[in-house]
Order: structure tokens, then C-alpha cells, then sequence
């Protein structure tokens, strides 16, 4: 089954050797025994040769259902990440601002309200699951499902950028181990890859299974044999979902653009960490020369 362009949020083709069987046409000259001249005879044969094979990797738009799977499998980390003992960001950023941590009283107020905007509007979202599967709703209840959808992955963006600008603390929190465990569903539930180039090739899923547990053995398997397709795209993949994750971005044009500044911004770090290092060895040539010079003077 080959998926509507409207359904995939991106995709990318990657080329990979194989070995695959082809059909090879040869060509001898035989004697013809009943005329006595030589002739042309034409014949196919099967050979296994070493060719380099397209693979056009898929993700897919999560449909509705999805989306509403995916953010009970989420609160469902959280709340068993939490009976384990592990701290929310809200508790950490109380909890270290009661300490006199960096931020101010101002910044944690800010810091707040994202995180009880984020919890009301995935408390939304839940209560139009309860209603049943999106076909069942009414023209305005899927309006304001949408709209709530839209937001949430607003906020979460948000979030994730303010976090980000003030520090690494939330790391390891019950939040973001169940962030990325969402991530992570979401992998293992919207990739798929078409291998060759033929118009009837199929869409096949990347990681089978009929539940999250036998999707994830799925993919500890492909990781534990090397297997080749999911060694060379994994890392992509797993950038591609994370970001349309946090940012909430739906095409891949706004994805590629955030992929380009992400880069850019790592360049940028690099050149001010050789600015640093450059500026350190002046320091230091400079703090050597005196010494240099009482030396020589002495002499």
C-alpha cells in the first residue's frame, strides 16, 4: 500500500548495497545442425549480482487515534515515574528555587504557568478520548479537539525552550524520562520504508508488532544484529520525530529549517569555543613573557 502524500510528514531516500538476483541476457554464436551456419542464440540467465538499492524512509502523519494513544502512554509514564520517586520539573524548579538557585521568583512564575497550561490542556485532550474515536465526535467537538491538539504542542514547545534556556536540571526528571519514552512510541508507531523503485513496491512498517512491547523487541532486535537499513537511518529518524514532537511542526519544510538553524547554532558554539581557546593561549603567552624577560635579564 502506497501512502498519500498528505499523510507522510516526511521522508527521505537512502541508498544501500545488496545483493539481489537480476536477469542477464547473453549472446552465443552456434552452429545450426540442420542448415550448417552459425547463428546468434539468445539466452536469459539468473545471476546474483551487488547493486545499490534505494530505501525511501517514511514518517508518517499520526492520525487522531494516534495522537490521543500517544499522550495516555505518556501520562501513563509519568504517573508510574513518579510512584518510582522520580521528581516532576515543577517540583525541581520549586524545590531548587526555594534554595536560592538561579532562577528568579519572576522566572519560576513564568516556568509555572507553562506547566499547569501544559497539564489542563493534555486534560482536555484526555476528556474527548473519553467521548470515543474522532468519527463519533460532532463538527464542533473536533474543531476544539483540533485547536486543543495545535496548542498543546504550542506549549510543550514553549516549555522546552524555556527549559532549555535556563539550565540542565530537568534532565532527569519524571517529565522529561516520559517525554522521551513518548518519543520513543512514536518511532516505533510511524515509521515505514519502500525498498526499490518499482510503482508496486510496498510500504512496509520498520518496526512490527502489535503493541508498544513487541514494536520495542523490534527494535532492540535491528539494533543488537546491526542491521544495516536501521544503523543507517536511526539517528535521522530519531532527530526527525523529536523534533516534530517538541516543536509541533508539520511539514517538512519547517522541520529541515529547524534542522539547519540547530546546526547552525552548533557552529557557531565551535567557533566561540576556538575564539575561547585562541584567547587563552594570548593570556598565557602573555603571563610567560615577563617571566621570560626577568630570566634574560638575569643572565
Amino acid at each position: 500500500m502506497k501512502l498519500k502524500e498528505e499523510k507522510i510528514l516526511y521522508s527521505f531516500e537512502i541508498n544501500l548495497k545488496k545483493k539481489v538476483e537480476e536477469k542477464v541476457e547473453k549472446k552465443k554464436k552456434r552452429k545450426n545442425k540442420e542448415t550448417g551456419k552459425m547463428e546468434v542464440v539468445t539466452s536469459h540467465e539468473t545471476l546474483e549480482v551487488e547493486k545499490e538499492v534505494p530505501f525511501n524512509m517514511i514518517i508518517r502523519k499520526p492520525t487522531r487515534t494516534q495522537l490521543e494513544d500517544g499522550d495516555m502512554f505518556y501520562s501513563l509514564q509519568l504517573n508510574k515515574l513518579i510512584k518510582l520517586g522520580l521528581l516532576t520539573k515543577a517540583m525541581l524548579a520549586k524545590q531548587y528555587g526555594s534554595q536560592g538557585g538561579v532562577w528568579t521568583e519572576k522566572e519560576q512564575k513564568i516556568y509555572a504557568d507553562l506547566v499547569y497550561k501544559l497539564h489542563q490542556k493534555e486534560l482536555e485532550i484526555q476528556n474527548f478520548s473519553i467521548l470515543g474515536d474522532k468519527d463519533g465526535l460532532s463538527k464542533r467537538q473536533k474543531t476544539k479537539l483540533d485547536k486543543a491538539i495545535k496548542e498543546l504542542a504550542e506549549i510543550r514547545k514553549s516549555l522546552t525552550e524555556y527549559e532549555m534556556l535556563q539550565n540542565s536540571l530537568f534532565d532527569h526528571t519524571a517529565d522529561v524520562k516520559a517525554r522521551n519514552k513518548a518519543i520513543l512510541w512514536y518511532l516505533l508507531h510511524l515509521t515505514y520504508f519502500v525498498e526499490g523503485e518499482a510503482d508496486d513496491a510496498p510500504t512496509e512498517e520498520m518496526f512490527e508488532g502489535d503493541s508498544f512491547e513487541e514494536r520495542r523487541a523490534s527494535y532492540q532486535d535491528k539494533e543488537d544484529s546491526d542491521d544495516e537499513l536501521y544503523m543507517a537511518t536511526i539517528d535521522k529518524l530519531s532527530s526527525i520525530v523529536t523534533i516534530w514532537y517538541i516543536s509541533g511542526v508539520q511539514s517538512q519544510d519547517n522541520i529541515d529549517n529547524i534542522i539547519e538553524e540547530m546546526k547552525n547554532e552548533a557552529e557557531l558554539t565551535e567557533d566561540d569555543e576556538e575564539l575561547e581557546e585562541d584567547l587563552e593561549e594570548i593570556e598565557d603567552e602573555k603571563e610567560a613573557a615577563p617571566e621570560e624577560e626577568a630570566v634574560s635579564g638575569a643572565k
